[in-house]
């Protein structure tokens, strides 16, 4: 939106003097108002000349005795900003608009020796000219004896209007929600008109007698509240389904990026590259899925809004208020109880679950009989504006039906070519500074660079039409200009966080900065004070937080490049304070400018050429084949099938609206659009004040439709245009790491001869998990986390590895059988990738049958992916649920959700799943007769709680995922769905959740898990995930000796010399000479030791 900041002078005149017996009743020009006077209540700088007042001739009073002829009397036709009324050819109406930016009383014209005076009571936000009701006056007809001169005593028109002069026309802007209603009240015997407003609201314009305001008459504006308690807590409860509604299609959006990346990945993995031809082609059709998101989210923005307000925008689509309601209830209320009724009566269990489903359903359905309604008249009055263009609405009538279609193909030929000339314009925007009625001047400090890199390419193309003069260069205004939105900001609308939370930047809005109700310059010192506070605020609270974040403080925690990073953006806060304070310093001198002239500021863009016409359809034809078949294509012979026939639907309904863009037209074309219909004018037949109702209520549904997420649509741009870079990062992130190198050496480093006796009072009950005779030699919870930390050990290490903690020989890597395995099956087996990049290792108790699958967690870019695969849905939906409030109704549905939105996963995107290769895995030990048990840590814990669950063994995750939100997306060989129950993850499935760890936060817990403390600072996000600080934390609680044998764990130098666990003490007949920590530091000394060890070591 251009930017747009006026100062207004609000200064008060004197009303003009009533008609004496000089002038025989008739009204002299220098005793009529000006137009700024009678059209906004406030008062024009002319500086004294009275010649210049806005709609007056400029005859004195020396050449027509002091009166107004009537070929010069200001026709009714012409509004104040110089638009021209449709009042359907009737001369006798003047428009006014009605004063709302103070509570002063200002003076409107009237036909009558009083004048009417119209007492504000109330503020609205809304525009002079399209949202406040305009003040309609019916001027004086001259008679034949009057000589051309307007005689209010011998007109019988004019004596007519005086005596209704109570009964002046109020007409309704398009903002508002009803073109009003006029009756008599009956209680009060005064005439009232009332308009609804879109906030469950209503404004009333009532009459003022004669008798009532000390012989003065005029009409009194109040708003009334319409709102319940239970009206207030029923629309919230649809505003909470419809917000849910709103985030499920957020996460599919998500989600239709996300596979369409990964898919990426995951051909590129299988092909050791992917052709450039299918990268660019799938990349092509990103531009069209963000065009297509974004637009969903912004209907849902607004569906939501109208959902709490009353379905006001809804009602305007012609439907029928009656049925439109009906509508409503059906969809909120009626299907949902009448099915929750009825599992009631047919004693189902799961009643809520049912209904909340059904709920849920048939709102998404109204809400796409909302998107379609949207679309289609957005479509359809593209095409009647260039219908109305050329006139031709008569002609229409005529035609057969084929004749029509020819006809409106024709017409979306032309919006097509009009809409994309202005698209393809070379455009140059210029900040310009105008004071009072003076010519507009550029301001040169912000003009530095008004053309584009874009336009400047246009100015050397041979194939554009460049526009010479200043004069031939065409303006094109924003939308805020087309509907007019205003903003006043006066002495008592003004507030610091009003004007620092405002949109539209420092200039979009206009300051009263004369006249009693002016800004003061305290105000606006205060206003630049403010927004340099605010943003160095803001700023520093970034930077502190990644002070915070990155550990202790600025010289122990952050790095140089760290530092100088947060320098410049520091210094980058700085400018931008400058830039965006000198607007108000402006208008701060402006305060003191005490000339009474109205100050203007604003952005202003124009064309500066066109191209031609053949061009225009060259960039059709080439963005249809480059950015909409061409993808579609490749996704087809992908076999991306999902994300094919979305990007069909979506394509079809963003190149439509890209091409078919009436609020664009609008703003370069039609700027009178929104011109005031004056419908109930004297001497109207009832037939054409019915087909200007219709007209208003059109055009008032056309206001709404691009006045609607013109800010959201924005906002969701910008959000999947962050996803869609993140997502493109972490793929070439991918493309530059294929193979994993990422082994520990040392991953602990045990030292024996110490203990950690288990804790007296109440150690952690899951301490042993010895289920089966058969199992670890001990079972103690810490032997598990051990295991599934082996899965990072550097291969040369583990045996090593092993020796040390169960004692040498007790357990074994058994690396033959993982061979054996994977020569027997290939991946691809199992419908993965020829080259499946899961990692997983098995050990085995020596002379026993019992083997454990422990599986690496993520340690590579595509692990990352997988993870964001396999729990990103469940996620989102957890957000959406803790952002409701009682989100938590929505649990039961959850799980059908997430399996929905995982049918845009390709079967590309199912060979990522790792999960399936080691549940193949396990089977196939089990088949052997072995004795299988599954774990892991984070990634590799949560594809071992779904292994467990599909294969039906008991699984141990450490800082894992879990899976019950996601249990339906599960898939077996060949992406055939394989879904787990809630009973087999309650069985076969237990996490071990440190506390603080984001991690096993992820998806909905099963029934067995166990909470463990944590002893990272608060700062240290991911600190708890670590499962070194897990295997210190369940030594130190449960104790590092064994609960059902004598036997001793060792305790790693990471428990006291990394998280700043208690020494341990010593075994008995262990030499006490020395610490526990310089028992480390002499054992790894490369590790632990001091500088003299580590250079001894050669380190």
């Amino acid at each position: 939106m251009a930017e747009m900041a006026t100062v207004i002078n609000n200064g008060d005149e004197e009303p003009p003097s009533q008609a004496t017996e000089e002038n025989a009743g008739l009204l002299s020009v220098d005793e009529y108002p000006s137009a700024a006077e009678s059209t906004a209540g406030e008062t024009a700088d002319h500086g004294g000349d009275e010649s210049s007042k806005a709609g007056l001739p400029s005859h004195t009073a020396e050449e027509n005795d002091g009166l107004l002829p009537l070929d010069e009397y200001p026709s009714a036709t012409e509004s104040t900003a110089g638009e021209t009324v449709d009042n359907g050819g009737d001369e006798s109406y003047k428009a006014a608009q009605l004063p709302h930016d103070n509570d002063e009383s200002d003076v409107v014209l009237s036909a009558d020796k009083e004048p009417i005076i119209v007492e504000t009571t109330v503020e609205t936000a809304e525009t002079p000219c399209n949202g406040a009701p305009s003040l309609i006056v019916p001027p004086p007809q001259a008679t034949e004896g009057s000589n051309g001169m307007l005689s209010v005593d011998e007109d019988p028109a004019a004596a007519e209007a005086a005596e209704r002069n109570h009964e002046a026309e109020i007409f309704a802007g398009f903002s508002l929600q009803s073109n009003g209603i006029r009756f008599r009240a009956p209680t009060r015997g005064k005439t009232v008109q009332v308009f609804e407003e879109r906030f469950n609201t209503q404004l009333v314009l009532e009459e003022v007698q004669e008798s009532d305001n000390d012989g003065k008459s005029g009409m009194t504006l109040r708003e009334t509240v319409q709102v319940s308690p239970g009206l207030t807590v029923l629309r919230s409860i649809y505003s909470v389904m419809a917000v849910f509604m709103g985030g499920f299609l957020f996460i599919l959006g998500f989600d239709i990026l996300l596979f369409l990346f990964i898919h990426l990945v995951s051909v590129f993995n299988e092909n050791q590259g992917i052709g450039i031809a299918d990268f660019v082609a799938s990349f092509f059709s990103v531009p069209v899925f963000v065009y297509s998101l974004a637009f969903a989210m912004t209907l849902v923005t607004s569906f939501v809004l109208d959902t709490f307000y009353g379905n006001p925008f809804i009602r305007s689509f012609g439907l029928g208020v009656v049925f439109t309601e009906w509508m409503a209830f059906v969809f909120y209320l009626g299907v949902p109880l009448l099915t929750f009724i009825a599992t009631l009566f047919m004693g189902k269990p799961n009643f809520w679950e049912i209904s909340l489903l059904t709920w849920f359903v048939s709102v998404l359905t109204f809400w796409c009989i909302f998107s379609a309604c949207v679309f289609y008249f957005e479509v359809t009055q593209c095409l009647k504006l260039e219908r109305d263009r050329h006139e031709e609405k008569d002609a229409i009538g005529q035609m057969g039906w084929l004749e029509k279609t020819r006809y409106w193909l024709g017409k979306a030929k032309d919006a097509t070519k009009r809409t994309m000339r202005i698209r393809l314009s070379g455009k140059e925007t210029k900040y310009k500074k105008q004071k009072g009625e003076e010519t507009p001047e550029y301001d040169d400090r912000h003009n530095s660079c008004p053309v584009g890199l874009f336009s400047l390419l246009t100015m050397k193309l041979p194939c554009y039409k460049q526009f010479d003069g200043e004069e031939q260069k065409k303006k094109i205004r924003t939308l805020g200009e087309v509907l007019g939105f205003t903003s006043y900001i006066t002495r008592y609308s003004w507030s610091l966080d009003k004007l620092f939370c405002r949109t539209g930047g420092n200039t979009s809005s206009i300051f009263v900065t004369s006249g009693e109700a002016r800004v003061s310059e305290r105000q606006i010192q205060s206003s630049i004070a403010c927004r340099i506070i605010g943003n160095l605020l803001i700023c520093l609270l970034v930077i502190g937080l990644f002070v915070w974040l990155s550990g202790t403080g600025m010289n122990n925690g952050l790095s140089n490049t760290g530092k100088v990073l947060l320098g410049l953006l520091f210094l980058a806060v700085v400018v931008y304070i400058a830039i965006n304070t000198k607007y108000l310093k402006e208008i701060f001198k402006d305060t003191s400018d005490q000339s009474g002239a109205t100050w203007t500021r604003f952005w202003e863009t124009r064309r500066i050429n066109e191209p031609s016409v053949t061009f225009i359809w060259f960039c059709v034809v080439a963005q249809i084949l480059v950015f909409y078949l061409w993808p579609l294509i490749s996704l087809c012979l992908q076999g991306n099938t999902p994300s094919a026939i979305l990007f069909f639907v979506f394509g079809f309904f963003s190149f439509t609206r890209h091409y078919l863009n009436g609020a664009l037209l609008l703003r370069a074309y039609k700027y009178d659009f929104f011109e005031v219909i004056p419908y109930s004018a004297d001497g109207v037949s009832d037939e054409e004040k019915a087909r200007r109702r219709r007209r208003w209520k059109k055009k008032s549904r056309m206001y709404d439709m691009l006045s609607i997420g013109d800010t959201s649509r924005q906002f969701w741009i910008v959000v999947f245009c962050v996803l869609v870079i993140f997502f493109l990062f972490v793929v070439l992130a991918y493309a530059g790491t294929q193979e994993f190198d990422g082994w520990k050496s040392n991953t602990t480093t045990p030292v024996e001869g110490y203990e950690y006796t288990r804790n007296p009072n109440l150690p952690y009950p899951t301490c042993a998990l010895r289920v089966k005779e058969s199992d670890f030699v001990d079972g103690d919870i810490a032997d598990y986390a051990f295991i599934a930390n082996l899965a990072y050990t550097n291969p040369a290490e583990e045996q090593a590895s092993l020796d040390s903690w169960f004692g040498d020989g007790v357990v074994i890597v058994n690396d033959t059988l993982v061979k054996e395995f994977r020569e027997e099956f290939s991946s691809v087996d199992f419908g993965l990738a020829s080259d499946s990049p899961v990692s997983y290792k098995l050990t085995q108790l020596v002379n026993t049958n019992f083997v454990m699958i422990t599986i690496r967690g993520t340690a590579t870019v595509l692990d990352v992916m997988a993870d964001a695969q396999l729990w990103i849905s469940a996620l989102l939906f957890q957000s959406v649920r803790e952002f409701l409030p009682l989100g938590n109704v929505f649990t039961p549905i959850l799980h059908h959700l997430v399996k929905v939105v995982s049918m845009v996963e390709t079967k590309n995107t199912a060979k990522v799943a790792y999960y399936q290769e080691t549940r193949e895995f396990a089977l196939y030990l089990m088949k052997k007769g072995y004795d299988v048990r599954v774990t892991g840590h984070s990634l590799g814990g949560g594809l071992a709680l779904i292994t467990g669950a599909q294969a039906k063994v008991s699984a141990i995750g450490f800082s894992a995922p879990n899976a019950k939100l996601s249990r339906q997306t599960f898939v077996g060989k060949f992406d055939q769905p394989l879904p787990v129950s809630v009973y087999d993850l309650n069985t076969y499935t237990f996490n071990v959740v440190p506390n603080r760890d984001p991690f096993p936060m992820i998806d909905d817990k099963a029934d067995l898990y166990q909470n463990i403390n944590c002893t990272a600072s608060a700062n240290d996000i991911v600190g708890c995930h670590s499962i070194e600080r897990s295997i210190c934390e369940l030594q130190y609680k449960c104790g590092s000796k064994s609960g059902l044998t004598n036997s001793y764990r060792p305790v790693p130098c990471e428990c006291v010399l990394e998280f700043g666990y208690p020494s341990p003490k010593p075994k008995n007949g262990t030499d006490t000479d020395s610490t526990f920590e310089d028992k480390c530091r002499a054992k790894y000394p490369c590790k632990w030791g001091n500088a003299t060890q580590k250079e001894n070591e050669g380190c």
